[in-house]
């Protein structure tokens, strides 16, 4: 089987596999997203003119873990087995919840701990007050490591005002203030309003890390870029003789992207689209198998604006797991949905200006097509579909279980 054959079965494969999880996601449109997720913790704030406390939220087996200091466990601990060991896990999140006001640390005072269930799992609500409050700020700081450094740094932990009896809010379960990850340290939490300006900075930056963090977003670039210093002449690659009409090439390829995953990312965040997580993740990897198809067969790469189009869609439904615990009222949420797609475009545009002059300087080369075209696409190819497996390994099982529920 020589390369062409070879790819073009590649090709019909990867698209019947596309396919079908294409028409799997469709089962998913109406389902809506839990409140509380599979490995994140929360704190919740209780603020009153004169009072400050609260609850930090947290899965029986994410509790399992601190008590064993292990990443995974088989078995959880039951509700009498949390309470028995209640002082213990006081005395772990007193070490990883940190407040304090003008320098001065408060006291965190736990007090009891209560349990609901949800269809994530059990949660331990662990009750905690703060004496010596007179009369509450408008702006705390607050450092969280619920889980991350010691266990899990996948884990996020989420901070939020459940109620403030100085503007009415009441029963927040929707509007996360701060978000913590590995190797975050103090932040400001705004007990009141947050500043529109600090909104936006945080959500700007926020956008353009997530770019340059997310691998896989950096290889899809990176597989539309091997292709754009060149051009198709009779069905075979030869370089490119404009660096203006590759520029300009990739600027609207890029442009397409955006206008996709912009529509897309705004009907996730307000809650028009809702996906499982592991399913988008897929298909983002897909995204890199189909694009680096084109690179291989260059009959099939007149079809990557098609690709472009529906992988920007899944690309954006991506982005929006990142903003869907946004911590604002739904009239400052535009604000922080704007700036946070900025962010992203601003970080592909570093990425395009850094990469695609060092690959036209390159496009000449005898090498360039066989090592960099044909060989890095297929590299690519193997890495996305290794993530592929990984992101759906878990998630087929699950599906199934779900259509056997569903049929009886």
């Amino acid at each position: 089987m020589n390369l062409r054959s070879g790819a073009n079965l590649i090709a019909r494969r990867s698209a019947l596999t596309l396919q079908a999880v294409l028409w799997l996601g469709l089962l998913f449109f109406a389902t809506t997203a839990n409140a509380h997720r599979v490995n994140e913790s929360y704190v919740y704030f209780d603020v009153t003119k004169d009072s400050l406390g609260g609850r930090i939220e947290v899965t029986l087996t994410d509790l399992t873990r601190i008590q064993r200091g292990q990443e995974k466990v088989s078995e959880s601990l039951d509700q009498a087995e949390v309470l028995a060991g209640m002082g213990a896990f006081f005395d772990y999140f007193e070490k990883h919840l940190q407040l304090s006001f003008e320098d001065t640390p408060y006291q965190v005072e736990f007090e009891e701990i209560t349990f609901f269930d949800t269809s994530v799992d059990t949660f331990a609500q662990l009750h905690f007050g703060i004496p010596g409050v007179e009369t509450t700020p408008t702006t705390i700081q607050m450092y969280y490591d619920g889980v991350f450094s010691d266990i899990d740094p996948e884990h996020r932990g989420y901070a939020l005002i459940a109620s403030n009896a100085r503007n009415g809010m009441d029963e927040n379960e929707a509007y996360i203030s701060l978000v913590f990850a590995p190797g975050d340290g103090m932040k400001d939490l705004y007990l009141n309003d947050e500043p529109s300006k600090d909104i936006a900075r945080a959500f700007f930056e926020r956008g353009v890390w997530h770019i340059w963090l997310g691998f896989d977003h950096i290889l899809f670039l990176v597989t539309l870029l091997l292709g754009a210093v060149m051009r198709i002449d009779n069905q075979r690659w030869v370089p490119s003789e404009s660096i203006r009409q590759s520029l300009w090439y990739m600027v609207k390829i890029v442009t397409v992207f955006t206008i996709a995953n912009t529509i897309a990312l705004c009907l996730a965040t307000f809650g028009v689209i809702t996906l499982p997580v592991p399913f988008v993740e897929a298909v983002i990897a897909l995204s890199i198998v189909a694009v680096a198809i084109g690179n291989l067969v260059p009959r099939y790469h007149a079809q990557v604006w098609i690709a472009v189009v529906i992988f920007g869609i899944f690309h954006g439904l991506g982005f929006a797991t990142v903003l869907e615990p946004l911590g604002l009222d739904p009239e400052r949420k535009m604000l922080g949905l704007a700036t946070f797609n900025v962010g992203i475009e601003i970080g592909q545009l570093a990425i395009v200006l850094v990469l695609f002059p060092i690959l036209f300087a390159l496009r000449r080369l005898p090498a360039y097509r066989t090592v960099a075209l044909h060989f890095g696409s297929v590299v690519l190819m193997a890495m996305a579909a290794l993530w592929f497996f990984e992101r759906t390994v878990d998630w087929f099982p699950k599906f199934s279980q779900s259509v056997v529920m569903l049929v009886n």
